[in-house]
């Protein structure tokens, strides 16, 4: 099963193993548009998906697909590739081998049932620890919380609302010729709560004041006009994380710019 942008399409192959060849050109094809949940097994064996399957294995081998299909949606797969697929001599339908891709975007939804996961870290190189515990506040919550740290030396830090104002950001600090003093890269979005956008920006201020710079630093918080997020509500946590690490701030000579509009920013 592989998902594309208007839905998930089903491919079966009645021939499986290593040296089954191109499964591309031999499969039979199943598309499932992405609103639509009324997939059942006489409309997997309609479709002559199956096709070279023995007639008694069809009713069991359509029930099958059509639970595998169910569980891939749930758990936001995108890809999965069983090869092969065996019957036993006394019936049962056993996976030898899987292939899996997930959307790691759904983790707010479907963490728990995942399990334990460790998703690779971007930029190719070893997560720093503030990196992932934003990573595991973002999939705890159906807003969008992002960081990469990108020179944690940098002056300039960014906490910018909207990921498309965060590429605007971050491109404009760098066409201005400051790109190697840039220490981070990320965004808040999707109306986060008090709660989070506190320890988004808890977690910010803390990597900001680790090492001084005796030129001081640059806090930009920015993003363009917010839609349906409550500026109130994610400025509220902002300001709590300020006042907390005010002396730091102080200390480290950090100037605070800010640019934001929305639902109750005044």
């Amino acid at each position: 099963i592989q998902s594309e942008r208007e839905g998930d399409e089903i491919l079966f192959c009645s021939e499986g193993g290593v040296d089954v060849g191109d499964v591309d050109a031999k499969a039979k094809r199943l598309f499932v548009a992405i609103d639509d949940d009324s997939l059942s097994t006489t409309a997997i064996l309609e479709s002559r998906l199956l096709k070279g399957v023995p007639e008694q294995r069809m009713a069991s081998l359509a029930s099958f697909v059509l639970t595998f299909f169910q569980v891939y949606r749930m758990l936001n797969f995108v890809y999965a590739e069983i090869n092969p697929l065996v019957f036993t001599d006394d019936g049962l339908i056993v996976p030898l081998d899987l292939a899996a891709k997930i959307d790691e975007t759904a983790s707010f939804l479907n963490a728990s049932q995942w399990g334990h996961i460790d998703m690779p870290a971007p930029f190719g190189r070893k997560e720093y620890p503030e990196e992932a515990y934003i990573r595991e506040l973002d999939g705890k919550t159906g807003a969008s919380l992002k960081l990469t740290i990108l020179n944690h030396a940098g002056r300039i830090w960014t906490m910018v609302a909207g990921g498309g104002a965060s590429v605007v950001y971050a491109d404009t600090i760098s066409d201005l010729g400051y790109g190697q003093e840039l220490a981070n890269y990320g965004e808040y979005s999707g109306a986060p709560s008090t709660e989070h956008t506190y320890e988004y920006a808890k977690t910010l201020i803390s990597l900001m004041c680790k090492q001084k710079d005796p030129r001081g630093k640059i806090f930009i918080i920015g993003g363009g006009i917010a839609n349906f997020t409550d500026v109130a509500a994610t400025f509220t946590g902002l300001i709590k994380a300020i006042v907390s690490f005010q002396d730091d701030l102080k200390a480290h000579n950090v100037q605070i710019w800010v640019r934001r509009a929305g639902p109750n920013y005044q």
